[in-house]
């Protein structure tokens, strides 16, 4: 009987750490894995890709915008971005005001994906405006969620980059202006005086003198043409485009970081073929199996020195 333990033992100890060293190996595994999602570095172009950047601030509206990871990124782990345009009442942040919603784009990044192209090229504003590059797919439009307005931001800790400037709209015109009538004036005159002399005389040859001297003068006056408006002046006068207003440098400073959807990748579950809980259970299995055979043999190495 003692021989058979003792032929026994070393084979049950071996197969406890056969068994239970992967299994704590898994474990230990997929508690890492768990924890693998964190917030990593996040660069994005406005020239096609030819050049990177990750300033919090823009110097100018950009319409189309590439943005991609930076380091390691753990697989299974999501990372969502957008790009926000808006009109605005001022050129910078602080006079920004009511903030009115143009348009919106968004993307995943993840290992597969690190990079994407956000585009809101169609609905730049046209005067004073403010541009948005953040963390997260929520839509500020003033709708789903709250609109931008100072000094209340809507991603305070989201931002990653950020534009205000733009210039004044040029002044709607009101009424109509008139247009001018020519006025002319002329005023001919005509003359005729028949001036007709007869004197008899008492001579026996009568002496008769006609005289028609008619006088016909016309004169007339030069015609008087004025191109001057019957109202004076036009009551509107043409608007002058307002130039542009410099890029708003003390606005929110964003962070060129990127944060995850969530902290577990969801492939954990795959790469590993089952749930925490069952690896849980296995593991502590495989520790079991593993003190029992680490025991035994000690137990019989005694036994086997006393003989």
């Amino acid at each position: 009987m003692h021989q058979l333990l003792r032929r026994s033992l070393p084979a049950l100890a071996a197969l406890g750490i056969a068994v239970g060293a992967p299994l704590l190996t898994a474990g230990t595994a997929q508690a890492q894995a768990e924890h693998g999602c964190g917030t990593v570095d996040v660069q994005f172009s406005v020239d096609g890709g030819k050049s990177w950047i990750s300033d919090g601030r823009m110097s100018q509206p950009h319409g189309v915008i590439q943005v991609r990871l930076v380091g390691d990124v753990v697989d299974g782990c999501d990372y969502r971005v957008s790009l926000a345009s808006y009109d605005t009442e001022g050129p910078t942040w602080a006079t920004s005001g009511k903030q009115t919603f143009l348009g919106w784009a968004t993307t995943t990044l993840r290992s597969g994906n690190r990079q994407a192209t956000l585009d809101v090229s169609a609905h730049l504003p046209k005067c004073y405006g403010q541009i948005d590059l953040y963390n997260g797919d929520k839509k500020f439009d003033g709708v789903a969620n709250p609109a931008p307005r100072y000094p209340d931001g809507v991603f305070p800790d989201n931002l990653i980059s950020a534009w205000n400037g733009g210039k004044a709209c040029a002044p709607t015109p009101t009424g109509t202006p008139t247009v001018p009538v020519p006025t002319s004036s002329a005023s001919p005159t005509a003359t005729a005086t028949p001036h007709p002399t007869g004197t008899p005389t008492a001579t026996t040859t009568p002496s008769a003198t006609a005289t028609a001297s008619p006088s016909t003068t016309a004169k007339p006056s030069a015609p008087a043409t004025t191109g001057t408006p019957s109202s004076g002046t036009p009551s509107t006068a043409p608007a002058v485009p307002a130039p542009s207003a410099p890029a708003d440098t003390t606005g929110p400073v964003g962070k060129p970081t990127a944060n995850p959807v969530s902290t577990t990748p969801a492939s954990t579950l795959a790469s590993t073929g089952g749930n925490s809980s069952q690896m849980i259970v296995y593991g502590a299995g495989g520790a079991a199996l593993l003190a029992v055979g680490g025991g035994a043999l000690v137990i019989a190495r005694r036994r086997g020195a006393r003989r």
